[in-house]
């Protein structure tokens, strides 16, 4: 079986939603925001990308499902975007908690690389991450829904935004720590 669905079996999805097309559509955008927020909350750094393949999943079974399932159409997507999320987080299992150390002279000499990797990334990401962890508590929090609001984006993709900037920072900072010299 494809894991594509047809166009069929894509006009079918939306029916099995909601016989009315403007209110399938309100769900289905409503499944699939909320099939990416529960992603990137778990750590998913390509989030919409699952929640992608979980739609498709589903509509490829659409007849299945028209047929057997019975319950709210969400619930299932949600399941299915959990065992593709499983096997996802056994290729990426989630990075290593690295401890601070408490001598401060290689913590500066950390903060170092870190600068170092933050210029190894396009320089749009650097400042937009560097921005979102400005500020403690309450000054944070508005301090990020302004970043939001003057990126046109809701909090929520920001916060996918910043997990995208940080996988990517992750790579360059594991290989750099890779080559730190021991000391």
């Amino acid at each position: 079986m494809s894991d594509t669905p047809t166009k069929e079996n894509f006009e079918k999805l939306l029916s099995w939603l909601n016989p009315d097309w403007e209110r399938a559509g309100e769900k289905y955008e409503k499944i699939r925001r909320r099939l990416i927020s529960l992603l990137s909350a778990k750590g998913c750094w390509i989030a919409e990308d699952l929640a992608d393949q979980a739609i498709n999943v589903v509509a490829t079974k659409i007849d299945w499902l028209r047929e057997n399932y019975t319950g709210d159409p969400a619930l299932y997507f949600y399941g299915v975007a959990k065992k593709l999320f499983l096997e996802w987080r056994k290729k990426n299992p989630p990075p290593e908690v690295l401890l601070i150390p408490e001598d401060s002279s290689e913590i500066e000499r950390l903060c170092g690389y870190l600068e170092q990797c933050l210029q190894e990334i396009p320089a749009d990401d650097s400042k937009l991450v560097l921005a979102y962890h400005e500020g403690e508590k309450q000054e944070r929090i508005r301090n990020r829904k302004r970043l939001a609001q003057e990126l046109g984006i809701s909090a929520n993709a920001l916060r996918i935004k910043v997990c995208h900037i940080h996988s990517r920072l992750r790579l360059v900072m594991e290989r750099h720590l890779g080559q730190l010299p021991d000391g």
